[in-house]
């Protein structure tokens, strides 16, 4: 359950993060690769991919993890706009453990957060990491993908503790997942590291909000404004955003 506390999110409007872009290139014109946006549900918006590419650059990320493969399109965002020595590590549940029989009314997948995540389960039991698996050969090789519920990640005797300088929470959109996820990602991260959050404020899976509105997070939490994106900024990073 939420603790007692709330925490204070700071809104942000997106250009904030583009004019610290545009800071650091006043001689050219930053760019960012991106596809098409997928017609499936749940995938990020392009401005949400702006706004997780330009928080990688600014904090110079090189080691990324991810929670929540999905068809791959978030991870094919960061393995694409990362140097050729970074790497994305991501992880989803192992697809002989997802139910593919059961179905969901259509109208609830757009409505109701537990039909919306047991139809995201079905997707990708049926075609998970599809954008990976069409991605050059390059690309893919800057990728691990894991099978593994993530409530069941052991950072240390998995030797994932404190190697990840950006993190992306977007897997199980229930609160005890993401309560779980978030406490594994601070053993993941890096003392300066980036972890951001999918789904804060969205209208089907309230309990991200819920959790992070509760949340006595370790730095300030920031929401950018028309996306559902939230991260913090730790170490050296946490002075990186102007007042």
């Amino acid at each position: 359950m939420p603790t007692a506390s709330r925490s204070t999110v700071r809104d942000i409007r997106p250009k904030v993060l583009f004019q610290l872009i545009e800071a650091m290139h006043p001689e050219s014109n930053p760019t960012f690769s991106v596809n098409i946006p997928s017609s499936a549900i749940g995938g990020a918006t392009l401005l949400e991919s702006a706004v997780l590419v330009s928080l990688a650059r600014l904090t110079g990320a090189q080691s990324f993890f991810e929670f929540g493969t999905y068809m791959g399109a978030t991870t094919l965002l960061l393995a694409t706009n990362s140097p050729d020595s970074a790497h994305v590590t991501t992880v989803d549940l192992p697809p002989e453990a997802i139910d593919t029989a059961a179905a969901d009314d259509a109208a609830l997948v757009l409505q109701d957060d537990t039909a919306n995540d047991n139809f995201l389960r079905r997707e990708f039991a049926a075609k998970g990491g599809a954008c990976i698996d069409r991605a050059p050969a390059a690309i893919q090789a800057k990728v691990t993908r894991l099978l593994q519920d993530t409530r069941t990640i052991d950072p240390v005797a998995q030797g994932l503790a404190g190697r990840f300088d950006f993190i992306f929470i977007d897997g199980g959109h229930d609160y005890d997942t993401i309560a779980s996820d978030t406490a594994v990602a601070l053993q993941l991260a890096r003392p300066d590291a980036v972890i951001a959050w999918h789904d804060y404020r969205s209208a089907i899976h309230q309990d991200v909000t819920r959790f992070l509105d509760g949340y006595d997070a370790p730095a300030q939490l920031v929401h950018v404004q028309n996306t559902m994106i939230a991260f913090m900024l730790t170490g050296r990073f946490a002075n990186l955003l102007p007042d």
